[in-house]
């Protein structure tokens, strides 16, 4: 199987193991890191540590992997249980780190490089 192959197979493994959250990965490629697109859990279920523990499968399979993720932290309109405070705080018990000069408060970019 290909590595784009276990990887979309890995990530509809970590989906279904988390049916309350919302979760959206995109691989480009072998040479570019992996876009976290979301991550929220259903505002139903929250308070729970959902969105914790799909968090913790996405990075175990990115260190599985071998892989880079990056995202860009953007509270989702009318959402109001985050912040971008927060949700860098979350990000930053990941082990992601901001990676890219920012124009303000609201376009963080973080990375996480693959660990051991």
């Amino acid at each position: 199987m290909t590595p784009y192959g276990r990887f979309r197979d890995a990530v509809q493994a970590v989906q279904g193991a988390h049916p309350y959250v919302e979760l959206y990965l995109v691989w480009s490629g072998p040479d570019e890191p992996v876009t976290l697109g979301l991550i929220r859990t259903r505002p139903d279920h929250r308070g729970r540590g959902l969105a914790d523990a799909a968090l913790h499968d996405v990075t175990a399979l990115a260190d599985r992997l071998g892989l880079t993720l990056r995202l860009r932290v953007e509270p989702i309109t009318g959402d109001e249980d985050t912040c971008h405070a927060r949700l860098i705080a979350w990000y930053s018990r990941h082990q992601f780190v901001p990676v890219a000069p920012s124009a303000g408060a609201e376009r963080v970019t973080m990375q996480r490089e693959p660990q051991e």
